[in-house]
């Protein structure tokens, strides 16, 4: 499974990225540091899955995920973010996101909710209430 991670703090990407290369069947293909560089490397690289940072500096991560979804309807987008909500995780999926995960919940979900979204399947962190995938 080839990946893009959408962040703009280096250590998090690194330890995202630590996190993938773990896993036997999954690279890390690209990293972007701003939305305007993930939508090129989306377009350049076609990774199944996108992990997209909702806030980045420049155009935001939801407005990002509309524009890939728009030029590559079948790509795959899982939300990693310390901000949660329903108003913002129903915000990602208006977009095209198929799932939100929170960075302090990273560590436990990030690589079963890659697994779930590849599929195409909604991945909701459980630890964001009211929200349904």
């Amino acid at each position: 499974m080839k990946i893009l991670l959408v962040e703009d703090h280096k250590a998090t990407r690194d330890e995202m990225r630590a996190l993938i290369e773990c896993q036997p069947d999954m690279i890390v293909a690209a990293e972007a540091e701003t939305g305007e560089d993930a939508l090129d490397k989306a377009l350049d690289t076609c990774p199944d899955v996108v992990v997209m940072d909702i806030l980045l500096p420049g155009m935001n991560g939801i407005e990002t995920t509309r524009k890939i979804i728009a030029k590559q309807p079948g790509m795959k987008v899982l939300a990693l973010s310390n901000h949660f909500g329903a108003t913002l995780v129903q915000a990602i999926l208006s977009a095209g996101g198929l799932g939100y995960v929170r960075k302090n919940r990273a560590l436990e979900e990030l690589i079963p909710a890659l697994r779930a979204v590849a599929t195409g399947t909604k991945y909701i962190s459980e630890e964001i209430p009211n929200t349904k995938p």
